[in-house]
Protein backbone atom coordinates (compact mmCIF):
# COMPACT_ATOMS: atom_id res chain seq x y z
CA UNK A 1 0.00 0.00 0.00
CA UNK A 2 1.02 3.64 -0.89
CA UNK A 3 1.30 5.89 1.85
CA UNK A 4 3.99 8.51 1.69
CA UNK A 5 4.53 8.52 -2.62
CA UNK A 6 6.81 10.94 -3.48
CA UNK A 7 7.47 12.68 -0.09
CA UNK A 8 10.53 14.80 -1.12
CA UNK A 9 8.79 17.75 -0.03
CA UNK A 10 9.69 16.72 3.68
CA UNK A 11 12.90 18.30 4.39
CA UNK A 12 15.81 14.80 5.58
CA UNK A 13 15.17 15.06 8.76
CA UNK A 14 11.52 14.99 8.85
CA UNK A 15 11.81 11.98 7.09
CA UNK A 16 13.81 10.48 9.41
CA UNK A 17 11.22 11.15 12.37
CA UNK A 18 8.37 9.79 9.57
CA UNK A 19 10.29 6.22 9.07
CA UNK A 20 11.34 6.20 12.57
CA UNK A 21 8.23 6.59 14.17
CA UNK A 22 6.83 3.83 11.72
CA UNK A 23 9.16 1.44 12.42
CA UNK A 24 8.76 2.20 16.26
CA UNK A 25 4.65 1.26 15.57
CA UNK A 26 5.67 -2.13 14.19
CA UNK A 27 8.46 -3.42 16.66
CA UNK A 28 5.51 -5.63 18.44
CA UNK A 29 4.49 -7.03 15.42
CA UNK A 30 7.83 -7.12 13.77
CA UNK A 31 8.90 -10.65 15.02
CA UNK A 32 5.32 -12.40 13.45
CA UNK A 33 6.55 -10.95 10.15
CA UNK A 34 3.28 -8.74 9.90
CA UNK A 35 4.58 -5.67 9.43
CA UNK A 36 7.42 -4.79 6.77
CA UNK A 37 8.76 -1.05 6.36
CA UNK A 38 10.32 -0.15 3.28
CA UNK A 39 12.10 3.08 2.87
CA UNK A 40 13.82 5.35 0.04
CA UNK A 41 14.39 9.47 -0.26
CA UNK A 42 11.23 9.33 -2.06
CA UNK A 43 8.61 6.51 -0.80
CA UNK A 44 7.73 5.18 2.02
CA UNK A 45 5.61 1.60 2.11
CA UNK A 46 4.04 -0.65 4.61
CA UNK A 47 2.33 -3.93 4.65
CA UNK A 48 0.07 -3.98 8.00
CA UNK A 49 -2.86 -1.47 8.68
CA UNK A 50 -2.71 -1.63 12.05
CA UNK A 51 -0.94 0.98 11.63
CA UNK A 52 -2.96 3.09 9.73
CA UNK A 53 -4.28 5.85 12.41
CA UNK A 54 -0.79 6.35 13.36
CA UNK A 55 0.04 7.01 9.71
CA UNK A 56 -2.54 8.60 9.20
CA UNK A 57 -1.84 11.24 12.13
CA UNK A 58 1.51 11.62 10.67
CA UNK A 59 0.50 12.60 7.71
CA UNK A 60 -2.13 15.20 8.59
CA UNK A 61 0.56 16.97 10.79
CA UNK A 62 3.57 16.75 8.61
CA UNK A 63 0.93 17.83 5.79
CA UNK A 64 -0.09 21.42 7.84
CA UNK A 65 2.70 21.67 10.43
CA UNK A 66 6.52 23.06 9.64
CA UNK A 67 8.61 22.52 13.25
CA UNK A 68 10.59 25.49 13.92
CA UNK A 69 14.03 25.13 12.70
CA UNK A 70 13.06 23.04 9.37
CA UNK A 71 12.70 24.06 6.28
CA UNK A 72 9.76 22.82 4.54
CA UNK A 73 9.05 22.66 1.17
CA UNK A 74 5.34 21.51 0.62
CA UNK A 75 3.64 22.64 -3.06
CA UNK A 76 0.32 22.06 -4.30
CA UNK A 77 1.45 19.17 -6.70
CA UNK A 78 2.92 17.06 -3.71
CA UNK A 79 0.04 17.92 -1.71
CA UNK A 80 -2.39 15.95 -4.91
CA UNK A 81 0.03 13.63 -4.99
CA UNK A 82 0.26 11.92 -1.42
CA UNK A 83 -3.51 12.45 -0.80
CA UNK A 84 -3.81 10.44 -4.56
CA UNK A 85 -5.35 7.07 -4.93
CA UNK A 86 -5.06 4.98 -8.92
CA UNK A 87 -8.18 5.77 -10.57
CA UNK A 88 -8.18 2.50 -12.30
CA UNK A 89 -8.51 0.14 -8.78
CA UNK A 90 -11.19 0.35 -6.11
CA UNK A 91 -10.69 2.63 -2.98
CA UNK A 92 -11.99 4.07 0.02
CA UNK A 93 -14.42 5.82 -2.42
CA UNK A 94 -14.84 3.41 -5.16
CA UNK A 95 -16.44 0.51 -5.25
CA UNK A 96 -15.81 -0.38 -8.93
CA UNK A 97 -13.57 -3.10 -9.39
CA UNK A 98 -12.30 -1.40 -12.83
CA UNK A 99 -12.26 1.71 -10.80
CA UNK A 100 -13.77 5.08 -11.11
CA UNK A 101 -16.81 4.65 -13.98
CA UNK A 102 -17.18 7.86 -16.13
CA UNK A 103 -20.60 6.48 -17.45
CA UNK A 104 -21.72 8.09 -13.98
CA UNK A 105 -21.60 11.22 -11.96
CA UNK A 106 -18.94 11.25 -8.96
CA UNK A 107 -20.36 9.51 -5.79
CA UNK A 108 -19.22 8.16 -2.14
CA UNK A 109 -18.71 4.97 -4.33
CA UNK A 110 -18.01 6.35 -7.70
CA UNK A 111 -14.96 8.95 -6.23
CA UNK A 112 -14.56 11.23 -3.80
CA UNK A 113 -10.88 12.64 -3.46
CA UNK A 114 -7.68 12.80 -5.16
CA UNK A 115 -6.70 10.73 -8.06
CA UNK A 116 -4.26 9.51 -10.10
CA UNK A 117 -4.81 9.00 -13.90
CA UNK A 118 -3.08 5.44 -13.45
CA UNK A 119 -1.82 5.51 -17.41
CA UNK A 120 0.20 8.55 -16.47
CA UNK A 121 1.87 7.02 -13.54
CA UNK A 122 5.20 6.27 -15.20
CA UNK A 123 5.61 9.82 -17.12
CA UNK A 124 7.85 11.99 -15.19
CA UNK A 125 4.88 14.31 -13.75
CA UNK A 126 1.82 11.65 -13.49
CA UNK A 127 -1.58 13.28 -13.70
CA UNK A 128 -3.87 13.70 -10.26
CA UNK A 129 -7.10 15.38 -10.09
CA UNK A 130 -9.79 16.08 -7.36
CA UNK A 131 -13.35 14.54 -8.16
CA UNK A 132 -16.50 14.66 -6.46
CA UNK A 133 -17.76 16.04 -3.63
CA UNK A 134 -14.37 17.67 -1.69
CA UNK A 135 -14.24 20.40 0.57
CA UNK A 136 -10.17 20.50 0.66
CA UNK A 137 -9.22 22.36 -2.50
CA UNK A 138 -9.42 26.03 -1.70
CA UNK A 139 -6.79 28.22 -2.72
CA UNK A 140 -6.19 31.62 -2.51
CA UNK A 141 -3.82 33.31 -4.74
CA UNK A 142 -3.72 36.93 -6.17
CA UNK A 143 -6.01 38.27 -3.93
CA UNK A 144 -8.58 35.53 -5.15
CA UNK A 145 -10.28 32.03 -4.37
CA UNK A 146 -9.67 29.33 -6.53
CA UNK A 147 -10.37 25.75 -6.42
CA UNK A 148 -7.31 22.72 -7.29
CA UNK A 149 -8.97 21.11 -10.53
CA UNK A 150 -5.70 18.88 -11.55
CA UNK A 151 -1.74 18.68 -12.33
CA UNK A 152 -0.05 19.18 -15.57
CA UNK A 153 2.34 17.18 -17.07
CA UNK A 154 4.98 19.47 -15.92
CA UNK A 155 3.94 19.23 -12.14
CA UNK A 156 1.93 22.58 -12.05
CA UNK A 157 -1.26 22.65 -11.08
CA UNK A 158 -4.71 23.86 -12.57
CA UNK A 159 -7.34 26.00 -10.72
CA UNK A 160 -10.52 27.70 -11.80
CA UNK A 161 -11.85 30.56 -10.51
CA UNK A 162 -14.14 30.48 -6.89
CA UNK A 163 -14.34 34.36 -5.73
CA UNK A 164 -13.48 36.20 -3.45
CA UNK A 165 -12.77 35.88 -0.01
CA UNK A 166 -15.08 37.17 2.47
CA UNK A 167 -13.50 39.40 5.21
CA UNK A 168 -12.23 36.80 7.27
CA UNK A 169 -10.15 35.55 4.33
CA UNK A 170 -12.25 33.10 3.67
CA UNK A 171 -13.29 31.06 0.59
CA UNK A 172 -16.25 30.15 1.30
CA UNK A 173 -18.36 30.92 -1.80
CA UNK A 174 -20.08 27.77 -3.11
CA UNK A 175 -22.83 29.41 -5.58
CA UNK A 176 -24.40 31.69 -7.71
CA UNK A 177 -22.72 35.18 -8.59
CA UNK A 178 -19.69 35.18 -6.24
CA UNK A 179 -18.57 32.58 -7.73
CA UNK A 180 -17.49 33.72 -11.32
CA UNK A 181 -16.23 36.98 -12.63
CA UNK A 182 -19.55 38.05 -14.86
CA UNK A 183 -21.59 36.23 -17.61
CA UNK A 184 -20.77 36.31 -21.48
CA UNK A 185 -21.70 34.56 -24.20
CA UNK A 186 -19.20 32.30 -25.63
CA UNK A 187 -19.23 34.18 -29.53
CA UNK A 188 -21.89 36.71 -30.24
CA UNK A 189 -23.09 35.19 -33.11
CA UNK A 190 -24.08 31.24 -33.75
CA UNK A 191 -24.60 30.89 -37.13
CA UNK A 192 -21.41 29.52 -38.37
CA UNK A 193 -19.70 26.48 -38.03
CA UNK A 194 -16.13 29.16 -36.72
CA UNK A 195 -18.43 30.29 -33.81
CA UNK A 196 -17.38 27.33 -31.90
CA UNK A 197 -13.41 28.62 -31.85
CA UNK A 198 -12.43 29.97 -28.68
CA UNK A 199 -10.76 32.19 -31.38
CA UNK A 200 -11.65 31.77 -35.34
CA UNK A 201 -11.30 32.53 -38.75
CA UNK A 202 -13.26 33.43 -41.55
CA UNK A 203 -17.01 33.33 -40.88
CA UNK A 204 -19.33 31.11 -43.42
CA UNK A 205 -22.39 31.84 -42.40
CA UNK A 206 -25.03 29.83 -42.97
CA UNK A 207 -28.39 30.68 -44.36
CA UNK A 208 -31.08 28.29 -45.53
CA UNK A 209 -33.82 27.77 -48.31
CA UNK A 210 -37.49 27.23 -47.64
CA UNK A 211 -39.30 24.34 -49.80
CA UNK A 212 -41.54 27.39 -51.15
CA UNK A 213 -38.70 28.61 -52.76
CA UNK A 214 -36.78 25.73 -53.98
CA UNK A 215 -37.67 23.85 -57.30
CA UNK A 216 -37.59 20.13 -58.66
CA UNK A 217 -35.45 21.40 -61.33
CA UNK A 218 -32.61 22.29 -59.39
CA UNK A 219 -28.64 20.82 -60.60
CA UNK A 220 -27.22 19.40 -58.00
CA UNK A 221 -23.43 18.34 -58.32
CA UNK A 222 -20.86 15.69 -56.44
CA UNK A 223 -18.36 18.44 -56.74
CA UNK A 224 -17.01 22.05 -58.35
CA UNK A 225 -14.20 23.09 -61.05
CA UNK A 226 -13.75 26.59 -60.67
CA UNK A 227 -12.10 28.88 -64.00
CA UNK A 228 -12.15 32.42 -64.19
CA UNK A 229 -14.44 33.96 -61.48
CA UNK A 230 -17.26 30.76 -62.57
CA UNK A 231 -17.82 27.63 -60.74
CA UNK A 232 -19.29 24.83 -62.74
CA UNK A 233 -21.25 21.66 -61.19
CA UNK A 234 -19.77 17.96 -62.00
CA UNK A 235 -21.36 14.95 -62.07
CA UNK A 236 -24.71 16.15 -61.35
CA UNK A 237 -28.63 15.30 -60.62
CA UNK A 238 -31.90 17.01 -60.85
CA UNK A 239 -34.30 15.97 -58.17
CA UNK A 240 -36.98 14.56 -59.42
CA UNK A 241 -40.12 15.25 -56.71
CA UNK A 242 -41.09 18.12 -54.38
CA UNK A 243 -38.43 19.18 -52.04
CA UNK A 244 -40.85 17.88 -49.05
CA UNK A 245 -40.05 14.20 -50.24
CA UNK A 246 -36.62 13.90 -51.89
CA UNK A 247 -34.97 16.09 -49.27
CA UNK A 248 -32.58 12.69 -48.60
CA UNK A 249 -31.03 12.54 -51.85
CA UNK A 250 -28.70 14.74 -51.84
CA UNK A 251 -25.78 12.72 -50.02
CA UNK A 252 -23.17 13.04 -52.96
CA UNK A 253 -24.33 16.35 -54.59
CA UNK A 254 -24.17 19.39 -51.66
CA UNK A 255 -22.93 21.70 -54.39
CA UNK A 256 -25.62 23.87 -56.14
CA UNK A 257 -26.08 27.30 -58.20
CA UNK A 258 -29.80 27.04 -56.98
CA UNK A 259 -30.44 27.35 -60.51
CA UNK A 260 -31.38 24.83 -63.38
CA UNK A 261 -28.05 25.58 -64.70
CA UNK A 262 -24.68 24.16 -63.63
CA UNK A 263 -22.97 27.57 -63.65
CA UNK A 264 -22.17 30.48 -61.23
CA UNK A 265 -20.22 32.56 -59.60
CA UNK A 266 -21.05 31.74 -56.00
CA UNK A 267 -21.65 28.65 -55.31
CA UNK A 268 -24.02 27.15 -52.78
CA UNK A 269 -22.49 24.07 -50.45
CA UNK A 270 -25.81 22.05 -49.18
CA UNK A 271 -25.24 20.96 -45.60
CA UNK A 272 -28.30 19.89 -44.03
CA UNK A 273 -32.12 19.55 -44.75
CA UNK A 274 -35.46 18.62 -43.70
CA UNK A 275 -38.82 18.26 -45.12
CA UNK A 276 -39.09 22.10 -45.44
CA UNK A 277 -35.26 23.60 -45.59
CA UNK A 278 -32.28 23.29 -47.51
CA UNK A 279 -28.90 24.85 -45.09
CA UNK A 280 -26.54 26.14 -47.06
CA UNK A 281 -22.77 28.04 -46.88
CA UNK A 282 -22.20 30.26 -50.08
CA UNK A 283 -18.55 29.85 -51.19
CA UNK A 284 -16.58 32.42 -53.42
CA UNK A 285 -13.37 32.47 -55.37
CA UNK A 286 -12.54 28.56 -56.05
CA UNK A 287 -13.10 27.58 -52.00
CA UNK A 288 -14.71 24.43 -52.12
CA UNK A 289 -16.34 22.96 -48.89
CA UNK A 290 -12.70 21.57 -47.16
CA UNK A 291 -11.48 24.98 -47.43
CA UNK A 292 -14.36 26.90 -45.57
CA UNK A 293 -13.75 24.28 -42.66
CA UNK A 294 -10.48 24.92 -42.40
CA UNK A 295 -10.43 28.94 -43.02
CA UNK A 296 -13.46 28.92 -40.09
CA UNK A 297 -10.56 27.09 -37.64
CA UNK A 298 -7.82 29.59 -38.50
CA UNK A 299 -7.12 31.84 -34.82
CA UNK A 300 -7.37 35.56 -35.71
CA UNK A 301 -10.18 36.70 -33.90
CA UNK A 302 -10.86 36.10 -30.22
CA UNK A 303 -14.25 34.36 -28.88
CA UNK A 304 -16.55 37.12 -26.27
CA UNK A 305 -15.59 34.01 -23.91
CA UNK A 306 -11.48 35.02 -24.33
CA UNK A 307 -12.22 38.29 -24.26
CA UNK A 308 -14.27 38.73 -21.21
CA UNK A 309 -11.11 36.78 -19.80
CA UNK A 310 -8.63 38.66 -21.29
CA UNK A 311 -9.78 42.09 -20.01
CA UNK A 312 -10.48 40.31 -16.27
CA UNK A 313 -6.66 38.71 -16.14
CA UNK A 314 -5.09 42.35 -17.49
CA UNK A 315 -7.33 44.03 -14.85
CA UNK A 316 -6.10 41.54 -12.13
CA UNK A 317 -3.51 38.86 -12.24
CA UNK A 318 -0.71 40.44 -14.45
CA UNK A 319 1.47 41.26 -11.76
CA UNK A 320 1.22 37.87 -10.78
CA UNK A 321 1.95 36.27 -14.49
CA UNK A 322 5.64 35.04 -12.88
CA UNK A 323 4.03 32.58 -10.91
CA UNK A 324 1.65 31.18 -13.51
CA UNK A 325 2.38 28.45 -16.02
CA UNK A 326 1.95 28.50 -19.51
CA UNK A 327 -0.10 25.67 -19.81
CA UNK A 328 -2.46 23.95 -22.66
CA UNK A 329 -5.86 25.08 -23.12
CA UNK A 330 -7.54 22.82 -25.84
CA UNK A 331 -10.57 23.89 -27.38
CA UNK A 332 -10.43 20.81 -29.44
CA UNK A 333 -12.41 21.36 -32.71
CA UNK A 334 -11.13 17.46 -34.33
CA UNK A 335 -13.79 16.63 -36.34
CA UNK A 336 -15.47 13.06 -35.36
CA UNK A 337 -18.39 12.81 -37.56
CA UNK A 338 -18.57 15.37 -40.61
CA UNK A 339 -22.31 14.60 -41.28
CA UNK A 340 -23.66 16.50 -44.10
CA UNK A 341 -20.37 18.42 -44.28
CA UNK A 342 -18.40 15.25 -46.25
CA UNK A 343 -18.90 15.88 -49.79
CA UNK A 344 -18.75 12.49 -50.38
CA UNK A 345 -21.31 10.66 -49.54
CA UNK A 346 -22.59 12.98 -45.95
CA UNK A 347 -25.91 12.62 -44.53
CA UNK A 348 -27.79 15.63 -44.76
CA UNK A 349 -30.97 14.58 -43.09
CA UNK A 350 -29.39 14.20 -39.38
CA UNK A 351 -30.18 17.04 -37.06
CA UNK A 352 -26.75 17.30 -35.47
CA UNK A 353 -24.58 17.69 -38.63
CA UNK A 354 -20.91 17.63 -37.74
CA UNK A 355 -19.86 16.43 -34.45
CA UNK A 356 -16.87 17.48 -32.75
CA UNK A 357 -14.24 14.96 -30.53
CA UNK A 358 -15.31 16.72 -27.15
CA UNK A 359 -18.86 16.10 -27.66
CA UNK A 360 -18.17 12.71 -28.56
CA UNK A 361 -15.50 11.59 -25.47
CA UNK A 362 -18.04 13.53 -23.45
CA UNK A 363 -21.51 12.08 -24.57
CA UNK A 364 -21.52 8.93 -26.36
CA UNK A 365 -18.14 7.31 -25.23
CA UNK A 366 -17.91 8.70 -21.57
CA UNK A 367 -13.93 8.39 -21.79
CA UNK A 368 -11.82 11.94 -20.65
CA UNK A 369 -8.82 12.69 -22.46
CA UNK A 370 -6.35 15.21 -21.74
CA UNK A 371 -4.47 14.93 -25.35
CA UNK A 372 -5.35 17.51 -27.69
CA UNK A 373 -4.33 16.39 -31.24
CA UNK A 374 -4.08 19.48 -32.52
CA UNK A 375 -1.48 22.59 -32.31
CA UNK A 376 -4.24 24.68 -34.20
CA UNK A 377 -6.44 24.17 -30.94
CA UNK A 378 -3.26 23.80 -28.09
CA UNK A 379 -4.32 27.32 -26.97
CA UNK A 380 -1.16 28.59 -25.20
CA UNK A 381 1.26 32.02 -24.99
CA UNK A 382 4.50 30.06 -26.26
CA UNK A 383 4.03 28.57 -29.85
CA UNK A 384 6.73 26.12 -28.35
CA UNK A 385 4.32 23.83 -26.95
CA UNK A 386 1.27 24.97 -28.33
CA UNK A 387 -0.36 27.70 -31.14
CA UNK A 388 0.87 30.52 -29.66
CA UNK A 389 -2.20 32.80 -29.71
CA UNK A 390 -2.60 33.55 -26.13
CA UNK A 391 -2.28 36.78 -24.72
CA UNK A 392 -1.76 35.81 -20.93
CA UNK A 393 -1.61 32.50 -19.70
CA UNK A 394 -5.40 31.72 -18.71
CA UNK A 395 -8.37 29.83 -20.22
CA UNK A 396 -11.28 27.63 -19.05
CA UNK A 397 -12.09 24.09 -18.24
CA UNK A 398 -12.39 21.03 -21.07
CA UNK A 399 -15.97 19.19 -20.52
CA UNK A 400 -12.95 16.24 -20.37
CA UNK A 401 -11.52 17.99 -17.27
CA UNK A 402 -15.44 17.95 -16.04
CA UNK A 403 -15.70 14.18 -16.41
CA UNK A 404 -12.93 14.04 -14.14
CA UNK A 405 -13.78 16.12 -11.80
CA UNK A 406 -17.10 14.25 -11.44
CA UNK A 407 -19.43 15.51 -14.16
CA UNK A 408 -21.43 13.05 -16.78
CA UNK A 409 -22.99 14.47 -20.01
CA UNK A 410 -27.05 14.78 -19.64
CA UNK A 411 -26.80 14.09 -15.98
CA UNK A 412 -26.93 16.65 -12.84
CA UNK A 413 -24.44 16.97 -10.52
CA UNK A 414 -24.95 18.97 -7.86
CA UNK A 415 -22.78 17.41 -5.09
CA UNK A 416 -19.02 17.84 -6.98
CA UNK A 417 -16.82 20.89 -6.20
CA UNK A 418 -17.52 22.17 -9.36
CA UNK A 419 -21.40 22.73 -8.55
CA UNK A 420 -22.13 26.12 -8.63
CA UNK A 421 -26.14 26.31 -9.91
CA UNK A 422 -24.48 28.52 -12.70
CA UNK A 423 -24.18 27.86 -16.38
CA UNK A 424 -20.53 27.59 -17.13
CA UNK A 425 -18.80 27.63 -20.71
CA UNK A 426 -16.52 25.05 -21.06
CA UNK A 427 -13.54 25.28 -23.95
CA UNK A 428 -15.01 22.88 -25.73
CA UNK A 429 -16.36 22.66 -29.08
CA UNK A 430 -19.88 20.46 -29.47
CA UNK A 431 -21.91 20.32 -32.51
CA UNK A 432 -22.95 22.52 -35.22
CA UNK A 433 -26.72 21.60 -35.80
CA UNK A 434 -30.25 22.25 -35.56
CA UNK A 435 -31.43 23.79 -32.09
CA UNK A 436 -34.04 21.98 -30.75
CA UNK A 437 -35.63 25.47 -29.69
CA UNK A 438 -35.90 26.26 -33.50
CA UNK A 439 -35.32 25.60 -36.68
CA UNK A 440 -31.93 26.65 -37.25
CA UNK A 441 -28.43 25.68 -37.63
CA UNK A 442 -25.96 26.88 -34.81
CA UNK A 443 -22.82 26.22 -33.18
CA UNK A 444 -22.98 24.63 -29.87
CA UNK A 445 -20.24 24.49 -27.05
CA UNK A 446 -20.40 22.75 -23.85
CA UNK A 447 -21.42 23.94 -20.63
CA UNK A 448 -21.64 22.73 -16.96
CA UNK A 449 -23.35 23.05 -13.59
CA UNK A 450 -26.38 23.73 -13.63
CA UNK A 451 -29.54 21.71 -12.40
CA UNK A 452 -32.40 23.99 -14.30
CA UNK A 453 -31.24 24.39 -17.58
CA UNK A 454 -32.81 26.60 -20.42
CA UNK A 455 -34.22 23.48 -22.07
CA UNK A 456 -33.77 20.21 -20.50
CA UNK A 457 -32.78 19.46 -16.74
CA UNK A 458 -29.43 18.56 -16.63
CA UNK A 459 -26.15 19.95 -15.50
CA UNK A 460 -23.62 18.60 -18.02
CA UNK A 461 -24.44 19.70 -22.03
CA UNK A 462 -24.51 21.34 -25.03
CA UNK A 463 -25.89 25.04 -25.45
CA UNK A 464 -25.84 27.60 -28.56
CA UNK A 465 -22.70 29.96 -28.48
CA UNK A 466 -24.80 33.04 -27.70
CA UNK A 467 -25.99 31.89 -24.91
CA UNK A 468 -25.08 34.34 -21.47
CA UNK A 469 -23.24 31.76 -19.14
CA UNK A 470 -21.26 32.09 -16.57
CA UNK A 471 -17.06 32.96 -16.83
CA UNK A 472 -15.07 31.14 -14.17
CA UNK A 473 -11.44 31.68 -15.64
CA UNK A 474 -8.91 28.85 -15.08
CA UNK A 475 -4.81 29.28 -14.61
CA UNK A 476 -1.81 27.01 -13.60
CA UNK A 477 0.37 27.42 -10.84
CA UNK A 478 3.96 26.65 -11.61
CA UNK A 479 5.05 23.09 -10.11
CA UNK A 480 7.68 24.18 -7.60
CA UNK A 481 5.23 27.33 -5.66
CA UNK A 482 5.66 26.99 -2.33
CA UNK A 483 2.54 26.44 0.20
CA UNK A 484 2.79 29.07 3.32
CA UNK A 485 -0.19 28.12 5.22
CA UNK A 486 -3.66 26.16 4.98
CA UNK A 487 -5.04 22.92 4.64
CA UNK A 488 -7.72 23.45 1.65
CA UNK A 489 -10.62 23.49 3.91
CA UNK A 490 -12.80 27.21 3.06
CA UNK A 491 -11.98 28.61 6.44
CA UNK A 492 -8.14 27.87 6.21
CA UNK A 493 -7.22 27.68 2.31
CA UNK A 494 -3.93 26.65 0.93
CA UNK A 495 -1.99 30.20 0.81
CA UNK A 496 1.19 29.95 -1.89
CA UNK A 497 4.10 31.94 -1.01
CA UNK A 498 4.37 34.35 -3.85
CA UNK A 499 7.40 36.87 -2.35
Amino acid sequence: MKIFSKFKQFSREIKLIIITALIVSCVGVYAAGECIISATADDVTYSNTTVQAAIDELYSMSESYCPPGYECTRTLNTIMENKSEFDNEPSAYVTGTNGINFNAISSDTNGKGVYEISNTHNNPHPIYYYRGDVNNNNVKFGGFCWKLVRTTDTGGVKMIYSGEPDQDGYCNNTTGASTRIGTSAFNSSQNSLSDVGYMYGTRYPSSFKSSSNLSTSYKYGEDVTYSGGTYTLTNTMTTTGTWSTDYNTLSNNHYTCFTTGTTCSSVYYIFQTDSTRAYYITLTNGKKVEDAINDMFVNTTNSAAKTTIDNWYNSNLTSYTSYIEDTIYCNDRSISSLGGWNPNGGNTTSNYQLYFGSYTRSRTNHTPSLACSRTLDRFTVSSSIGNGALTYPVGLLTSDEIMYAGGKYSSTNNSYYLYTNNANWTISSSYYGEDLGGPASIAQEIFFDFVTHPTSSNGFGSEGVSSDFSIRPVISLKPDLLVESGNGTPTNPYVVKTN
